[in-house]
């Protein structure tokens, strides 16, 4: 196509524009009606069906029928011996007229019509077409489209001059494969022509976009557009590619909306249909309605929107006619200027409608006549001229012969499908441009082919069609959010620093094993927490890798889970277990303990770990249960707007969650409330314990900082973690600091005080001590315990002598007696022998304990009273370090009874 043709034809666009609207009355309803008596052929009568109102009008199309007609009757080659006529009616673009107009003025009143064109609108034709074989009458229309009138089991003898609308789709998907859109809204009519367009458009870009659509039904006042448009529900909220797919009437409407709610270009790309009549987005041209927009307002709206279009106007070479379409349009506009009528997009195919069924007419004349002369054969001019609707040899000819159309008409190459529908060659794809003049004008851009290839003209490109750039769809496009790169290499370092901790501890405890230093540490408890805190740092590492696919990610969250909770119990659950024992050696009251040794508390951190571990199982074997990946929104910050263009993005993260979500919110609860539940057990015993000061307990103070310092990190990730698990940088930072940090804790407050002790102390024999302490006190009962045995075998032996004294006569008095002592009673003396045996104890370890510390004073009773005597006499019953000897139960009653008179004494 020469570019001298494109521009005759988007002339046509702004030409005759003004023109008052007209009625059937207005034109002659037969044409030619002035024929010159000296032409005596035989009149052949066209049915010709044109919409002077309703949705849509076509009488402007008069002009080029007209044309085509005069010519045809010039022609001597064509229909010899008769004239082609048209008699014209109007169907309102109204179903019911059309069924009036078919049966009252043409079936009645001519009952010899040779065929059918029309009929004004797609209401109209599908009307007119679904009945019309029944009376053995040929339809051609050349300005209906709808998908529906394909179907030739139901419009049996219809014909259609241009491609279906059903080919519209083909533009929609190049154009959105073409700009990688991935949306599109439609606004549709619940017209025919228009929804089951959307059915083809769902159906061709299934897998390829997202359509939205509104379908409205004007008569219904509910789902009107004026409906739409009052609540503000016509524009799909995101939408930037939008298909206006609906009358001119309407069109004006949806327009003047998109302009107040800012849907236009250079943002939004519109979408319409081409064969509105020139100047149809004037408010002027509205009779029923008052836009709320000005004639410029809406050129402003249409600036930059797209048109397609289904007519083919490409020819450069002469037609059948003998006309070109530049030859053409100059005829047509003197015949409009005399009509008084605006250019239709339908003039054009209109002018070769009527040459389509001239060529079937001959044709048909010729199978029915022969080749003779028409004038004498007089039987054949019976049966043409006389036509009547049972005349099943002339209509089938005819039916034949539209079938095999071919030839080249103005608007290119014409001939019909299988169903009667005119074959697409290409499809034009035009856009609303602003002029340096600023007038509004319609731009050819290029074509589009069958298979889906656009063709830009040589003047087009992408930069003149979108100046701005190609704007987005308003898909919201999904983007996976990761782990800030910053964030993961401080989680690494993070995770190193404490392997590095731990490795440290562990070499520590090896190399000074044998000190009796880190003896008193417990060093199976020890080991079994340096393994937890080992895995609660090599778990940071698993919360700083992600990956974008689901598999993998799954794999990620159950090992996280896992290596936390048993670390967590194997690093907490020794200093639950020692902070318990401390607990039970200094608040049980009863004298014959159980003594609490290493093993049984290494136990039960086991059975802690097992219970993790059949949790755990329990979630893998469960499909409710089970943890794996699922994309959810970034709450933090879900949507995103960046450019020129506010392109929307939602950001997206990979968490680890079971389906349904509710599963995994009552797992996570209960695994969170079994950690919680062993620091709630924790924290009491360490506040209890909190002001023990004992050598031989001298971690004690450091299991209550580790206690409540963990429950304060755990209580912390907790609440954190739950408000901000859908972001993906807090929720990893919170998680692996909160990790870090409590596996830290214990390590720092177990190893790092014994470090210190050692470098004061390289023997490690000397447990640290603070002035005027038990803890000194408890050192000398400590050293002293055999001493103490020792004691005790004597208070034996003196109740022993005592006891036989009492049997023994050689110590009776001189008049026979016992002395007074023995007399007063053995229990009383011997308890008054013991308590003096007891006294002579504490006051040695007294001397011993001053000694110790290097001071020589003498401690009276007010630095060393008895109620302190008293208790460490009861600790030392009690006390007990990695297999040391322990009192027996009758050396403990002995114990506790000389204490309780000691706090006796000490009262008075």
């Amino acid at each position: 196509m020469s570019l001298s043709d494109v521009v005759t034809f988007l002339a046509i666009f702004v030409f005759f524009s003004g023109h008052a609207s007209k009625q059937v009355g207005d034109f002659d309803s037969i044409y030619p009606s002035n024929v010159s008596l000296s032409d005596t052929r035989s009149p052949l009568t066209i049915a010709l069906m044109m919409s002077f109102s309703g949705d849509y009008v076509t009488y402007n199309s008069l002009s080029g029928i007209q044309i085509a007609l005069d010519l045809i009757n010039e022609n001597s080659s064509l229909l010899p011996g008769y004239r082609l006529q048209y008699k014209l009616t109007d169907s309102q673009c109204n179903q019911t007229v059309a069924y009036d107009n078919l049966f009252l003025k043409y079936v009645r009143e001519q009952p010899n019509i040779v065929g059918l064109v029309g009929s004004g609108c797609e209401d109209a034709t599908i009307a007119v077409a679904s009945i019309s074989h029944y009376f053995n009458i040929t339809q051609v229309s050349a300005d209906s489209g709808a998908p529906v009138l394909e179907d030739r089991t139901i419009y049996r003898r219809y014909f259609q001059m241009i491609p279906s609308e059903s080919s519209l789709p083909i533009v929609y998907k190049a154009l959105l494969t073409m700009y990688g859109w991935h949306k599109l809204h439609t606004i549709a009519s619940d017209k025919d022509v228009f929804s089951k367009v959307l059915d083809v458009t769902k159906g061709l870009l299934n897998g390829v976009a997202e359509i939205t659509s509104v379908i409205y039904n004007n008569a219904n006042p509910q789902n009107s557009i004026d409906y739409y448009i009052q609540k503000g529900m016509l524009f799909e909220e995101d939408a930037r590619i939008i298909e206006l797919a609906m009358y001119e009437s309407d069109a004006r409407k949806v327009v003047c909306e998109a302009y107040h709610k800012r849907k236009i270009s250079p943002k939004y790309v519109l979408i319409l249909r081409t064969w509105y009549l020139d100047g149809w987005w004037d408010p002027a041209n509205e009779k029923n309605y008052i836009l709320n927009c000005t004639k410029r307002q809406m050129e402003t709206a249409l600036n930059g929107a797209l048109s397609v279009s289904l007519d083919t106007f490409y020819t450069k070479d002469h037609s059948l006619s003998g006309l070109t379409f530049s030859q053409y349009w100059k005829t047509y506009s003197q015949r409009g200027e005399e009509l008084g009528l605006n250019y239709n997009r339908s003039d054009p195919t209109f002018f070769d409608a009527m040459w389509v069924y001239a060529i079937a007419l001959n044709k048909t004349i010729q199978d029915l006549c022969g080749t003779t002369s028409f004038a004498s054969n007089i039987s054949c001019r019976d049966s043409v001229e006389n036509f009547s609707y049972s005349n099943n040899a002339f209509v089938d000819r005819m039916f034949t012969h539209l079938s095999n159309t071919s030839f080249t008409g103005i608007t290119g190459d014409v001939s019909f499908t299988s169903n009667g529908i005119r074959s697409l060659i290409n499809i034009n794809v035009v856009q609303y441009r602003f002029r340096n003049t600023g007038v509004l004008e319609l731009v050819y851009l290029g074509y589009v082919t069958q298979t889906g290839e656009i063709n830009f003209e040589k003047t087009e490109s992408n930069e003149t069609l979108f100046p701005h750039g190609i704007p987005p769809d308003g898909a919201i496009s999904m983007e996976e959010k990761e782990i800030e790169l910053s964030l993961t290499i401080f989680m690494y370092i993070l995770a190193v620093l404490g392997l590095i901790l731990v490795s440290a501890c562990v070499i520590f405890t090896a190399v000074f094993r044998k000190k009796r230093l880190v003896r008193l540490m417990s060093p199976t408890l020890t080991a079994m927490t340096c393994v937890g805190c080992f895995l609660l740092y090599f778990c940071i590492f698993f919360a700083a890798i992600q990956s974008k696919t689901i598999l993998p990610t799954s794999i990620i969250c159950n090992v996280r889970i896992w290596l936390w909770a048993i670390g967590y119990s194997l690093a907490f659950g020794p200093i639950l277990g020692k902070t318990c024992r401390v607990y039970y050696i200094f608040n049980d009251p009863r004298p014959h303990k159980l003594t609490v040794k290493d093993w049984m508390l290494a136990v039960a951190v086991c059975i802690l770990v097992a219970i993790d571990v059949v949790f755990m199982i329990l979630t893998l074997s469960v499909p409710q249960l089970r943890v794996g990946a699922v994309l959810v929104p970034d709450v933090m910050n879900p949507i995103s707007e960046t450019g020129f263009f506010q392109e929307k993005t939602m950001n997206l993260i990979l968490v680890c969650e079971s389906t349904p979500k509710k599963s995994f919110e009552i797992w996570r609860i209960v695994l969170i409330a079994y950690k919680a539940m062993l620091q709630a057990i924790a924290i009491p015993l360490a506040f209890a314990i909190r002001k023990v000061k004992i050598k031989g307990l001298n971690d004690s103070k450091y299991l209550v900082a580790i206690v409540f310092i963990t429950s304060i990190s755990l209580a912390v990730i907790i609440v954190c973690f739950a408000a901000i698990y859908n972001n993906v940088n807090a929720s990893a930072a919170i998680y692996s600091f909160g990790t870090w940090i409590t596996s830290t804790t214990i390590l720092s407050l177990l190893f790092i005080p014994k470090v210190y002790y050692l470098y004061r102390d390289p023997k490690g024999e000397n447990l640290p001590s603070t002035n005027n302490t038990y803890e000194e006190q408890l050192s000398c009962m400590e050293d002293r315990i055999k001493q103490l045995e020792s004691e005790l075998g004597t208070l034996k032996k003196t109740r022993k002598t005592i006891k036989c004294a009492s049997q023994d006569k050689s110590i009776l008095t001189d008049n026979g007696t016992l002395p007074p002592c023995i007399k007063n009673g053995t229990e009383k003396c011997v308890k008054s022998m013991e308590m003096s045996t007891e006294m002579g104890f504490v006051s040695a370890m007294k001397d011993d304990v001053c000694e110790r510390n290097g001071e020589h004073t003498n401690m009276d009773n007010e630095h060393f009273s008895v109620t302190s005597q008293s208790q460490l006499i009861e600790s030392a019953v009690v006390i007990e370090n990695n297999g040391t000897h322990s009192p027996t139960m009758q050396e403990s009653s002995h114990m506790k009874e000389a204490a309780a008179d000691l706090r006796d004494a000490h009262k008075v």
